[in-house]
């Protein structure tokens, strides 16, 4: 026995393109939801970079080079210099030693940014 195709009513096909126009109302608004999602990650890029560049440059500060010593932190440093511990420097950290003019102007030790 063959089957006889089903001819759909006016009502059926109404409601099957009801249906359609909801789900690509609903595809719309989610491609604004992407799109927007998008922009704001390039923002936060652009501000990540952003920052990444004025961390590089010293935040703005003069680029020229620090003025004193630089030294790399040893133990020996560490265990006559406790001070340098509560700092938060540890072995083999890089600092620039103040020269003397700054240090007895008060210009503590810098620690140098590790690349």
């Amino acid at each position: 026995m063959s089957e006889e195709q089903k001819v759909p009513t006016k009502e059926e096909i109404i409601s099957f393109l009801k249906e359609q126009i909801e789900v690509k109302e609903f595809q719309l608004k989610l491609q604004e939801i992407n799109a927007g999602l998008a922009v704001a990650r390039a923002e936060e890029l652009k501000a990540l970079s952003f920052i990444a560049q004025m961390t590089t440059q010293g935040g703005g500060q003069k680029s020229e080079q620090p003025q004193g010593t630089p030294h790399t932190v040893t133990q020996e440093d560490l265990d006559a210099n406790p001070e340098l511990v509560e700092a938060g420097l540890s072995v083999g950290d890089d600092v620039i030693i103040p020269t003397a003019e700054q240090f007895a102007e008060g210009v503590p030790a810098k620690k140098l940014k590790k690349n």
